[in-house]
């Protein structure tokens, strides 16, 4: 069975845990470009140890580069990377599309995967980053055991979480954070509201809690299904987890990859008292088994609690004035934390005991206390931060012949060699035994070797003097820790000429001072009839209205405005997993190709179904296919997208040096905030099956509107106030975009006709027309870190 298992590493010490626990496989950041920028991230210094350190107890350290990168930074990748790939980093772990090019014609030899960021949820996601030279991909967290299935038939070799934290969103499409607090997950400062209390009200049924707040996932059970699916490497989360959380899951982790090896499926148990000991390090109201055998649901859920749960630990029998009296129903020990309360003494089981209330909790006799903190288990696992726990075997022989110099023969892994010392000396009264030798060679104290076999070989009477024997030993495991990471070490690479303008034949000037082409995007059929032929010059129309009853209006209607000279394009779903999948290709791509000019797509999956009609269709790029970056325009345009969609993390300077011509940029419009697999309605436990709107209110008082797209099985979370850029006509035209768009997603007929009659009087004729009362300028003014 070939398989990794690859742990988190936030600091130093976490990574030493790892390695001391049994991971195959480290992944952490350095000081830029890291998806976790508030992790204890090393140095240089630092992390260029780190990768030695690991390959010498024969583990990979993978760099994560899994951040969009603004163009101004592109440049700063070579002086980032350069030193690490010349120490030996094993593998880049990355989301930019113009990241991964970059890398892959700058530092070859380097393995490249593609971070879950990328969203892949598909066999045609993976090939295509397969056929691009991508070395291996991190799925998307939703997948199905049989979806994993069918993309490793790629031949692709695949990634996935099995512990820790799961998004409530799919991974590299939220914007929540981004654009209500300015710290953008893209960008590794995603501050975590998902985990705040919302309130919902969905047909009726009113709701409140952590809505959005999914419990941490526990795979140990459906490891060998895992395993058997085709993924090889098994990834646990927690970059920003203390390095005893990271021991004890490695640890965990460590001990059933190796019994389903060693007694295969029929001999594989998962005991309690494992999961418990997960659960003390940290869980939300338990654990799920993320999506692999489901596809989302209640259950799935910490609704209750968003934070650590702990164990079940103790009963309360009173509860009294700032004091409660509880029963202990497991041996406790000093420095246990049961809710806010830390333990003064050891407390055996079955034990009366008392403790001090804290402010918020508010317990009656029979409720259950939770241990939030095993201070004996924490204790335990400290012992993996000791950078001598766990030692390299060595093999060597020690050669001492009179008048002639020592030798010390070594052997560790592919590494051989032989180290020569000082003369022996001929000596009958002070001549040195075999048992001597042996004791002083096996001192290797704070290094990472040990012998585990030394033969000494004395060829007559020898003196030697400790300190000579000492210097020998310390030479050796100096020259056999250098062979063991010499296979590592990479030349310098020197630095690769700038890259070339992506949009050739689109020079800054072309449409400088012209006006832009007006797009417009609907969701509904009420907001397609109220738009008129002059209105526009490009019309997207999302897929789903296609596949209502009324279809055949639709199209008469679309093919009025192509008679007209309007550009029709089919706006793809946001997913398309499984079935429906197959829906949109036989109900909407093949029998109406000929009422659309091209088609906008969301994601890579889009990109490899409208290469089917490339011959036919132009491509457009949404904004979920990120191009932050020139160098990411170049790679789009490679893939044959003719025009991309405008950052809207980006701000208007950085707008301006990434590029705009050729691009179309959101002047209207509800940013998608959040796509997810879960589903608020179930949540709710209405799950009627059908699509309809409902609104999220989060503690301030400000209500997002929620789509259930029930035809494609998820839910979009819209910002609560519509970005409006249009009236910053001067600004917007000096971009030199060749189109702007106005996208609809709630409005009515009459808001859809209000919004383009003040967009024809403010942008198109120099008016000052009236711009909606609400709104936001997004990230056009600010841009996030």
């Amino acid at each position: 069975m070939r398989s990794e298992l690859l742990a988190p590493a936030g600091s130093f010490e976490s990574m030493v845990s790892a390695v001391m626990a049994g991971a195959d496989a480290v992944y952490m950041g350095g000081n830029r470009f890291g998806a976790r920028a508030y992790a204890d991230n090393p140095k240089e210094d630092q992390l260029k140890e780190a990768i030695d350190f690991c390959h010498l107890h024969d583990v990979r350290l993978y760099l994560t580069v899994n951040t969009l990168v603004k163009e101004g930074e592109m440049d700063e990748l070579y002086e980032f990377l350069a030193p690490y790939y010349e120490t030996g980093l094993d593998g880049v772990i990355v989301q930019d599309l113009g990241v991964l090019s970059y890398l892959k014609r700058q530092f070859p030899g380097m393995e490249l995967h593609a971070s879950t960021q990328m969203n892949v949820h598909n066999a045609d996601s993976a090939r295509l980053l397969k056929n691009y030279g991508v070395d291996r991909v991190v799925l998307a967290r939703e997948l199905s055991l049989e979806e994993i299935r069918e993309i490793a038939r790629t031949g692709a070799e695949l990634e996935v979480f099995v512990h820790g934290a799961l998004c409530y969103c799919y991974s590299g499409q939220c914007l929540l954070s981004s654009m209500i607090g300015g710290r953008s997950g893209n960008r590794g400062r995603c501050a975590q509201p998902c985990r705040l209390p919302y309130q919902a009200e969905a047909d009726g049924r009113r709701a409140e809690g952590h809505l959005l707040s999914p419990k941490d996932i526990c795979t140990l059970e459906l490891l060998p299904e895992i395993l058997s699916a085709g993924v090889y490497s098994l990834k646990i989360e927690g970059r920003m987890k203390r390095p005893e959380y990271v021991a004890g899951v490695v640890r965990i982790y460590r001990k059933y990859l190796d019994l389903y090896r060693d007694c295969g499926r029929e001999g594989y148990r998962v005991r309690k008292e494992d999961i418990r000991q997960l659960m003390d390090l940290y869980n939300r109201g338990g654990f799920c088994e993320g999506y692999f055998r489901t596809s989302n649901g209640p259950k799935m859920m910490s609704i209750s609690r968003q934070n650590h749960y702990g164990t079940v630990a103790a009963r309360v029998l009173e509860s009294g004035r700032g004091l409660l009296k509880l029963k202990a129903l497991e041996p406790l020990s000093k420095g246990d934390v049961l809710e806010d309360a830390t333990l003064p003494n050891p407390v055996a089981e079955n034990e009366v005991f008392t403790i001090k209330k804290t402010r918020a909790a508010s317990f009656r006799a029979g409720d259950l206390i939770h241990r939030t903190t095993n201070a004996a288990l924490l204790s335990e696992l400290q012992k993996y931060q000791d950078l001598t726990y766990r030692k390299e075997k060595i093999n060597g022989k020690l050669i001492l012949s009179p008048s002639k110099p020592v030798i010390l023969d070594l052997e560790c892994r592919a590494a051989n060699l032989s180290v020569q010392g000082q003369m022996a000396e001929p000596s009958r009264n002070q001549a040195l035994s075999s048992e001597v030798l042996l004791r002083q060679m096996k001192k290797t104290g704070g290094t990472s070797f040990e012998f585990d076999h030394l033969e000494v070989e004395l060829h007559g009477d020898c003196f030697l003097p400790m300190k000579a024997v000492n210097d020998l030993r310390r030479r050796g495991l100096e020259r056999i820790r250098e062979e063991l990471l010499k296979p590592y070490r990479r030349n310098k690479v020197g630095k690769l000429a700038a890259y070339e303008d992506p949009v050739k034949g689109a020079e800054p000037s072309e449409y400088q001072g012209e006006r832009p082409e007006i797009e417009i995007l609907v969701n509904t059929r009420e907001q397609l009839f109220a738009l008129r032929s002059e209105d526009m010059d490009r019309l997207y129309v999302e897929a789903v209205l296609l596949l209502k009853e009324d279809w055949e209006n639709v199209l008469d209607f679309l093919s009025a405005l192509r008679r007209e000279g309007v550009e029709v394009y089919l706006a793809m779903p946001h997913l398309l997993r499984g079935a429906r999948k197959d829906v949109v290709r036989q109900e909407v791509l093949s029998p109406f190709q000929s009422a659309f000019d091209g088609v906008l797509v969301r994601n890579l999956e889009g990109l490899s179904l409208a290469e089917e009609r490339k011959a036919r269709w132009s491509i457009h790029g949404d904004d979920g296919l990120y191009s932050w970056n020139r160098e990411a325009r170049k790679v789009l345009k490679s893939l044959g997208v003719s025009m991309d969609t405008a950052p809207a993390e980006e701000n208007q300077k950085e707008l301006a040096a990434r590029g705009m011509q050729g691009s179309s940029l959101l002047v209207y419009g509800r940013n998608l905030l959040m796509i997810s697999a879960q589903c608020i309605k179930k949540t709710l436990k209405h799950c009627d099956r059908k699509s309809s709107l409902l609104f999220l209110k989060d503690r301030k008082g400000i209500r997002f509107p929620v789509v259930s797209q029930c035809e494609f099985c998820y839910n979009k979370i819209y910002n609560s106030t519509p970005l409006v850029l249009y009236d910053l006509k001067d600004e917007i035209r000096k971009l030199s975009a060749r189109a702007v768009r106005l996208a609809f997603t709630l409005e009515g007929a009459e808001e859809v006709r209000s919004v383009l009659q003040s967009f024809r009087e403010t942008f198109l004729e120099d008016g000052e027309g009236t711009i909606p009362s609400s709104y936001t300028r997004g990230h056009f003014k600010r841009g996030v870190e």
